[in-house]
């Protein structure tokens, strides 16, 4: 068979997991009495069984290699796709077609943004929205560590790692070897979530709906209420750890855990955390002491583009939240936005050329990790940070279109894009249908990281 029936292969894999997930959600709702959430597990289960066997069943003799064009069309089918299976159970919830497909989109890319009310949900479908953010974030996990770090130019080394050698000849070879390393250190880092989570007074199933959002950055929470009302203090610690965890280098966290080494802070991390206590710092001198720890973790929380907020109305202003969810974490991470990785890099360039016009003779070099990044690597990445704010207008404008008012659709494309939905000061449930479908486009374009996405249209309208 053809690299098609290995792209379908690789899809099938994913229908067929949303399937099989959501077959003992069927009695979870059953058993709470949700017979319209009962009915929609059974039909995502049903689909995604059949349509994931089929696949299957259909490529089971598939041969031939998978350069970037099929597995960027594979991503793309992937992300457009696995959703729908999931959705059935919250279009029953939201009561409304394009309402669910948001909701089911918003959670598996980890976008965190919900039309739905959950004090008014059963619990089936809140533990259904946290394990569809857990799939996503692991999800977003295998695709940097295969696809997108064969695409990366490979000087720039921003998302290569001792994780598995990257086959570009034949990504589809990297997907099971990542998926095992990957699930281990991504399982191992929620397991121990939950765990330290349950030890506070929050009870089992708020531990793992947070701890679930948490480490995919994924920011949807099972009751509507803010943090600080409901989450204990240690379990506010918790959760901000958690969510660098989830918006770090997983690479990093491989080594560690693997392989004993004693991995040092990198620039990334130091960054996040030094970025937020200067926020934090900034709080203190311009509000008072009293508002520095709730604005150094709603910075903590924005800028790993998970979206928690401790209160109903935030110390930072909305446009800083979002300024700080459009940089994003680390490369390699669950986190959205165009990656602080990119910054730091671009930052020292910059610093580069500040000396050179103060010492025109010296010689400078842009480094990150230890490693030397050539100017010629750097092409992508300023790419990235020009493209990214183009994209946040092209999609406020769309959203102008169908009759969003500017002050929400500027704040949705910038949240869509950053995959960081809570951080929005916006009511998403009052969008009109176009508008979900135009935020559900966002989100994929923002978890495909802009380029690939392009890429991935690119190669499928010439068919390379």
């Amino acid at each position: 068979m053809g690299l098609s029936a290995r792209m379908l292969r690789a899809l099938g894999w994913c229908w067929l997991i949303v399937g099989v997930m959501a077959v003992p959600f069927v009695v979870i709702a059953a058993a709470e009495g949700a017979g319209a959430a009962a009915r929609g597990f059974s039909v995502s289960a049903l689909m995604g069984v059949f349509a994931g066997g089929v696949a299957l069943a259909a490529t089971r003799s598939a041969t031939g290699k998978a350069g970037p064009p099929v597995a960027l069309r594979m991503a793309l089918y992937g992300w457009l796709s696995t959703p729908l299976f999931a959705a059935a159970p919250l279009v029953a919830a939201a009561d409304g077609l394009m309402p669910g497909l948001f909701e089911s989109y918003s959670a598996l890319t980890t976008t965190g943004a919900t039309v739905l009310d959950p004090d008014t949900q059963p619990r089936a479908i809140l533990l259904w929205r946290a394990s569809l953010q857990w799939i996503g974030g692991f999800a977003t996990l295998v695709l940097a560590a295969t696809v997108f770090a064969a695409l990366e130019a490979k000087d720039a080394n921003l998302r290569r790692s001792t994780l598995l050698t990257v086959t570009p000849d034949n990504l589809f070879l990297n997907f099971g070897p990542a998926a095992r390393r990957l699930g281990g250190v991504y399982g191992l880092v929620t397991a121990v979530a939950i765990l330290l989570l349950s030890l506070t007074s929050l009870d089992a199933f708020d531990a793992v709906c947070l701890a679930f959002s948490a480490i995919s950055t994924g920011g949807m929470t099972p009751t509507s209420a803010p943090l600080g009302s409901w989450v204990p203090v240690p379990a506010q610690i918790i959760l901000v750890v958690t969510c660098l965890m989830g918006a770090w280098n997983i690479a990093l966290q491989y080594e560690l855990l693997s392989r004993g080494r004693a991995v040092r802070l990198t620039g990334d991390l130091r960054a996040m955390v030094s970025t937020c206590a200067a926020i934090g710092l900034g709080a203190a001198v311009l509000f008072g002491p009293s508002a520095a720890y709730e604005a150094t973790l709603d910075a903590v929380f924005a800028l790993t583009t998970t979206g928690f907020g401790l209160s109903p109305a935030p110390v930072l202003p909305t446009v800083l939240l979002l300024s700080l969810a459009v940089i994003g974490g680390s490369a390699l991470s669950t986190s959205g936005g165009m990656k602080i990785t990119r910054v730091i890099v671009l930052l020292r360039r910059a610093a580069g050329e500040l000396s050179v016009l103060a010492h025109p003779s010296a010689a400078t070099y842009t480094r990150f990790a230890g490693r030397h990044i050539p100017d010629s690597a750097l092409f992508s990445v300023w790419v990235v940070a020009l493209v990214f704010p183009a994209a946040i207008g092209a999609f406020t404008i769309f959203l102008g279109l169908v009759g969003v008012d500017f002050h929400a659709a500027w704040q949705i494309a910038a949240a869509m894009l950053s995959n960081a939905g809570p951080v929005a000061a916006v009511d998403y449930a009052s969008l009109p249908a176009a508008g979900h479908g135009i935020a559900i486009l966002a989100m994929i374009t923002g978890r495909l990281e802009i380029l690939a996405a392009a890429a991935a249209v690119f190669v499928i309208l010439v068919r390379e």
